[in-house]
């Protein structure tokens, strides 16, 4: 008995003396007293309840199950749940702030229901460093989510306007590397999987050995091959079409390139050679002697993105506001040492009673109002008095 009185005990935080119980509140609450500086106070505690149904929402909002089958493995209804964890979508999770300079990053955007779009910026690790929330990948938004990182060695992304913009800006000089997935995603585009033409299938064939490239003699030998295959299909490019020899496609122009998708393609390829985006992540300048530089981002789609898509796909039908936490808790919840309890105060579930409900009654003088009488008119000489019988009645 004496071991749990001196576990109870508490001290004065002015004058560290032990204090004594000194009745309770009108809220029942024990207040405390030191009888040497007189101090008075009440005894402060973590709600161990609001902590464990904040453990639940993590638990669920995170996770695979339903909110019906979350609340029957805790023994409550739908309802019940739902209303213990109301409190819980005010907590706003925050990633902390980058500790490191990353050998390379990876940018990208997934977009979700109510035309949001979340910007990841994940480190060397997977991990994720900064989202941003937008409506589309602009310069700005971009600015914003590189805004939160230090400059890394090497930014691997999907070669988007605003995102190479938004990094000069933030991080003047920084190298990029283009997905080279995404290189063939666009080259599939403009060939086909089944091009007609002989110079097609052979740059569609060279296009898809990309992705296996990985060390620089690999690079250098792929760029002998493209130099070779424009050395024989070079006069098939230049070929044009004109007007009068195709009237039907004219639309104003006089001529007009035969092949222009082939071109497209093939052009691209060497635009991004020229700007060093083809091949940056095995460049000796960015890579060193350490381990090999991620050339696609498939990091980051099967990584965080997935994660996010799949957690939504669980929780079909949530509100806007209720989805975009729903996808801020699954990013954070990838960080190395996510806390989520660290966000929780005891404001957040002091402040779920009921705010005093406003008059939402009919107005008077309306079809679903009760009709008032005029000024200085009396109601029962006007017709207003009590009536009797059924209104519906035809005699």
């Amino acid at each position: 008995m004496s071991r749990n009185k001196s576990s109870r005990a508490r001290k004065c935080p002015l004058c560290g003396r032990a204090m004594r119980r000194n009745g309770f509140t009108k809220a029942r609450s024990q207040r405390w007293r030191c009888d040497a500086c007189r101090l008075s106070t009440v005894a402060e505690r973590g709600d161990p309840a609001r902590r464990a149904e904040f453990r639940a929402f993590i638990a669920w909002v995170t996770g695979k199950e339903s909110m019906g089958e979350a609340a029957a493995r805790l023994g409550i209804t739908r309802q019940t749940f739902s209303a213990r964890i109301a409190w819980c979508w005010s907590v706003e999770p925050v990633l902390p702030p980058a500790s490191r300079s990353h050998r390379y990053v990876m940018a990208d955007g997934t977009y979700v229901p109510y035309g949001w779009c979340l910007l990841a910026l994940t480190g060397d690790d997977g991990r994720p460093v900064a989202w941003q929330w937008c409506s589309t990948e602009t310069k700005d938004a971009y600015r914003q989510l590189f805004g939160r990182s230090k400059r890394p060695g090497l930014l691997v992304c999907d070669g988007g306007q605003g995102c190479l913009a938004a990094a000069e800006a933030r991080w003047k000089g920084v190298r990029a590397q283009r997905c080279l997935v995404h290189v063939l995603r666009n080259t599939r585009v403009d060939l086909t999987n089944r091009p007609k033409s002989e110079a097609g299938r052979a740059l569609l064939k060279l296009a898809r050995r990309l992705t296996k490239i990985s060390t620089v003699d690999g690079a250098a030998n792929w760029l002998a091959e493209l130099n070779a295959w424009h050395g024989e299909h070079g006069d098939y490019l230049k070929e044009r079409t004109t007007a009068k020899q195709d009237p039907a496609h004219a639309r104003g122009r006089k001529w007009w390139w035969t092949h222009e998708r082939l071109r497209r393609a093939y052009f691209r390829l060497v635009r991004l050679n020229r700007a060093g985006m083809l091949f940056a992540f095995c460049d000796p300048a960015i890579a060193g002697d350490g381990e090999s530089l991620p050339s696609t981002t498939n990091q980051l789609e099967g990584g965080t993105n997935a994660v996010v898509k799949r957690t939504l796909d669980h929780h079909r039908g949530l509100s806007e506001e209720h989805m975009k936490r729903c996808c801020e808790w699954t990013v954070y919840m990838l960080t190395e040492h996510p806390d989520p309890m660290s966000f929780v105060t005891p404001d957040y579930w002091k402040s779920t009673g009921k705010e005093p409900a406003e008059d939402d009654g009919p107005t008077p003088v309306t079809v679903t109002g009760v009709q008032l009488p005029a000024a200085g008119v009396d109601a029962y000489e006007g017709g207003f008095g009590i009536r009797k019988g059924w209104g519906g009645r035809s005699r």
